[in-house]
């Protein structure tokens, strides 16, 4: 949130926009040795929170909060993933109307991150989230992860790589899958400046920050944001 100092605790990182190729396990490979994509075809999502009340269709946008003028409400994008962070069950559909919580009965903010499993920031900023996860839910946070390529800008991820990447980082957050940010690019996250980060205030899904590189506290970070949720009424 620009001029309004929700990200003092922020490192100003842009990583590498130039991968490092790692190999992946499993799977068809393309025609340049790299896994093939995962199949990610458009799937029928939820227009509706938990509730059973619809997902807001005015003010959206992909713009963040600057001072006193509010941010967008991020699109209720649907992907394929782990919702629960929990690969047993196979994959299923996550709906952004599934976080909408206009009376906070569930969680007061969303923190997306979007990661590329070539970047190695992208890797801290998951383990350092996971070990956090449950005492901020305490706190009011819920947390997407959205995988966005594989291991080369624009390519992937395949489902190999976004099993690997949870397994090597110890990961619990629920993950999704977007693959080489088709969805998300809308919102300017488009897979080459690694990770992403978006905070959403779950009230109205207002877009209160959306900025390249990782926080330097996740714990900070994400305290800014309810700090403000705490302190402002609901945008919309």
């Amino acid at each position: 949130m620009r001029n309004g100092a929700i990200r003092p605790f922020a490192l100003a990182i842009i990583p590498i926009l130039l991968p490092v190729l790692v190999a992946a396990g499993g799977g068809c490979s393309s025609s340049d040795g790299l896994p093939a994509d995962f199949p990610d075809p458009d799937v029928t999502g939820r227009d509706v929170n938990p509730d059973g009340v619809p997902y807001p269709t005015d003010h959206i946008g992909k713009t963040d909060r600057s001072g006193s003028r509010p941010g967008d409400r991020i699109p209720n994008f649907t992907f394929q993933g782990y919702p629960d962070g929990d690969r047993t069950a196979g994959l299923k559909t996550i709906s952004l109307a599934d976080y909408f919580d206009p009376e906070q009965k569930r969680h007061k903010m969303l923190h997306i991150q979007g990661a590329a499993t070539w970047c190695s920031i992208c890797a801290s900023e998951c383990e350092a989230t996971a070990s956090v996860k449950e005492a901020m839910a305490g706190e009011g946070v819920v947390y997407l992860e959205v995988i966005v390529n594989g291991p080369a800008s624009g390519r992937g991820p395949s489902l190999d790589e976004v099993d690997g990447w949870m397994t090597r980082n110890k990961s619990n957050l629920p993950t999704a899958i977007d693959v080489r940010a088709r969805r998300m690019s809308t919102i300017g996250v488009d897979g080459t400046v690694m990770p992403w980060d978006i905070l959403v205030d779950t009230r109205t899904m207002e877009i209160l920050d959306s900025s390249g590189g990782a926080p330097a506290d996740v714990v900070h970070y994400d305290r800014d944001g309810l700090n403000w949720i705490a302190t402002h009424p609901p945008a919309y």
